[in-house]
């Protein structure tokens, strides 16, 4: 195990400790873990709404500050479902189907808001030129794109090669929550710093997808694993058809 994986396994499980009083706390409300994932898909909808306000209205103190609050409340009820969940024991396999489902919801949510209410940067052009020149919206596409790639090549690798990819990569939900955050945090005084930060998280979910390929396929090598049964090559064919 890395360094930076032992680092991320401390850093989870001092998260489950700090996390864990609130979700006794939220659990006494009797309200099931799936019920509170479904709330914080409306936030997230919400949070959208108010970013693209920014660019329609254009009255920046307030829809976007509006907006910002909003994507943080969608992230604490993010941490509230599953700390919930281990409080209570109800824990559900609908639920961790639809708990990564809302994740990737929420994350379009807030770059297609944004990509809505920022579309034009003034300072830019003291940038990297390129980066200067491809629109906004371009680079919440190619973010939303990596954070898709790495899901699903943890989602495949789980499924198919029942590889346990969890903590593999620089960037999980937290991380890419937590730049996003800091774009947003920075983006009144230093507007270059968001755009930056969906650069980043674009950037490192990619290279979070090719970490989590190259583990599975090394697992996979060394358990012996990397031939097909004809059934499985029969489902692969048909997936590949379909």
């Amino acid at each position: 195990m890395s360094r930076w994986q032992n680092f991320k396994l401390k850093t989870r499980a001092a998260y489950k400790r700090l996390t864990d009083p609130m979700g006794k706390f939220f659990g006494k409300l009797n309200i099931s873990p799936n019920s509170i994932t479904m709330i914080s898909g409306f936030f997230a909808i919400a949070s959208a709404t108010m970013y693209a306000f920014n660019g329609l209205v254009g009255a920046f103190e307030f829809w976007w500050l509006i907006g910002f609050a909003l994507m943080i409340i969608t992230g604490f009820i993010d941490v509230i479902d599953g700390s919930v969940a281990r409080a209570t024991g109800k824990t559900t396999k609908f639920g961790r189907v639809l708990d990564p489902v809302m994740d990737r919801f929420a994350e379009f949510c807030f770059l297609f808001g944004i990509s809505i209410g920022v579309y034009t940067f003034e300072p830019l052009e003291s940038l990297w030129p390129p980066i200067a020149t491809i629109p906004v919206a371009a680079w919440c596409l190619f973010s939303f794109a990596g954070m898709i790639f790495a899901s699903y090549a943890r989602a495949r690798g789980e499924s198919v090669a029942r590889v346990n990819v969890e903590s593999i990569g620089i960037m999980e939900r937290r991380e890419k929550l937590f730049l996003l955050f800091i774009g947003n945090l920075l983006y009144h005084w230093f507007n270059v710093a968001l755009i930056i930060a969906i650069i980043l998280v674009g950037i490192l979910s990619f290279i979070t997808t090719i970490q989590r390929m190259l583990y599975i396929r090394k697992l996979m090598i060394k358990i012996g694993n990397e031939d097909n049964s004809e059934e499985e090559k029969e489902d692969i064919t048909n997936e590949t058809i379909n």
